[in-house]
């Protein structure tokens, strides 16, 4: 019985360290559409300051490209985690 509390221990610790995970990768990305917005915004309005920006907001796109993978991805894990904690619960 010991060592399925400890299972279940661990299954929960990485449940929890792959939300703060996606929490985190969320909230950078949402931080990086904010600043994708504003860019282009000022891009788009012709400003003579507002030189064009193409390189910044290619990489700013590929980061926040990346971050929404990063952030599904440990979805999936937590949603498979939690299926197995669900079924060793409850059906074993």
């Amino acid at each position: 019985m010991s060592a399925m509390t400890e299972g279940v221990h661990k299954v929960s610790r990485r449940i929890e360290e792959l939300q703060g995970a996606a929490r985190k990768a969320r909230l950078e990305a949402m931080q990086l559409a904010a600043k994708l917005l504003t860019t282009s915004t000022a891009e788009l309005s012709g400003s003579p300051t507002n030189a064009p920006r193409e390189a910044e907001l290619a990489t700013l796109r590929a980061r926040y490209e990346g971050l929404v993978k990063i952030a599904d991805e440990a979805q999936s894990q937590i949603d498979r985690l939690q299926a197995e904690e669900h079924d060793r619960k409850y059906y074993r």
